[in-house]
């Protein structure tokens, strides 16, 4: 995995009149890369350079209480713990877990933090072999089923805590700690001063304010067929953006393709097509969470949803033939430019 140097670029000292100060940071966090580009007209290059490095920590620490990778986050006792034990949780984990509940329940399950099993038995998770040579039976399908669903996770929101119900159920917020992450960036931005930035996580975008150029910041939304170019672009001045899509994890067997967004309904991966979907809302976890549920919703009942959540937009693409897709938006993302 190839790690980003830090790169800070100051374009003039911000004591002097109309000039601006310009820092952009990268790094390796959450198994993928962030960017923090931030501006300011009234904050020092060090006070941005700090402000920027500090929501890079704060990122880090978001991975190291939900990461599954580490043995010692907060999510990795809790999928070690009893069935019926109770597992004390950080505010913030805490927070993130309550709030895929939520999602869950909204979307009927179609983003379910508990689908794991049926990711690794599809050969998409970290338990899977390198190159699945053949789908899994019924049988296996079911079993796998069975240790799945977000019901199986009891929340105490009296003590902040959580607990696994059956034995074999696992958490893992992949889908949704991103975005989180996303958010604790900005929000931590925010606190050192800095009016005008953008966060970027594997994908997941927020953005406050303008670029040192006063525009808004434009974010690019990859076509599912053509990655080389764009289905549209979003201008952001306050907002966050999410996009889950079917074109780089997938494999065949047999002459068909099978996508890494599992449906938790029918243990198999989705068949309605949908190869993009893009959400924009006031929150990037929700956008976030929200951007796998609606790939495995569908069109119809995806842009449904959203039309009954305030402050929420989408954009689903999905494969009408071999190179050819079909776009829909939701009422108020109508006004941007796709082009199929």
């Amino acid at each position: 995995m190839r790690t980003l140097s830090l790169l800070v670029v100051v374009l003039c000292a911000p004591i002097l009149v109309g000039c601006v100060a310009h820092v952009e940071l990268g790094d390796t966090v959450m198994g993928t890369t962030m960017k923090v580009e931030a501006v300011s007209r009234s904050l020092s290059k060090d006070e941005l350079n700090k402000a920027a490095l500090d929501a890079i920590k704060a990122v880090k620490r978001v991975d190291a209480l939900m990461s599954t990778w580490r043995e010692d986050s907060e999510i990795s006792r809790l999928n070690r713990a009893e069935p019926g034990e109770w597992v004390e949780l950080s505010p913030e984990t805490y927070e993130v877990l309550v709030l895929a509940i939520e999602v869950a329940k909204t979307t009927d399950g179609a983003f379910d933090i508990t689908v794991g099993p049926l990711v690794d038995l599809w050969g998409f998770g970290p338990k899977s072999p390198p190159v699945p040579t053949s789908v899994p039976t019924d049988e296996a399908i079911e079993a796998a089923k069975a240790i799945t669903g977000f019901r199986h996770i009891v929340i105490d929101a009296n003590n902040k805590r959580a607990a696994r119900a059956v034995e074999g159920v696992e958490v893992d917020l992949g889908g949704i700690a991103k975005g989180y992450a996303v958010d604790v960036a900005i929000e931590t931005l925010k606190k050192r001063g800095v009016k005008d930035a953008l966060v970027e996580i594997g994908g997941e975008t927020a953005a406050i304010g303008l670029t040192r150029e006063r525009d808004p910041w434009l974010i690019g939304v990859r076509h599912p067929n053509q990655p080389a170019r764009f289905l549209t672009t979003i201008e952001l001045e306050g907002g966050t953006i999410a996009t889950s899509g079917d074109y780089f994890n997938v494999y065949e067997i047999g002459g068909r393709l099978y996508s890494h967004i599992i449906d938790p309904a029918s243990g198999r991966p989705i068949i309605n097509n949908v190869c993009s979907v893009t959400v924009l809302a006031t929150k990037c976890a929700l956008a976030d969470a929200l951007a796998t549920g609606l790939m495995v919703m569908g069109p119809e009942r995806g842009l449904a949803l959203v039309e009954s959540l305030p402050g929420v937009e989408a954009i689903i693409a999905w494969r009408t033939g071999k190179d050819a897709i079909e776009v829909r938006a939701s009422r108020g993302a109508r006004h941007y430019d796709v082009r199929p």
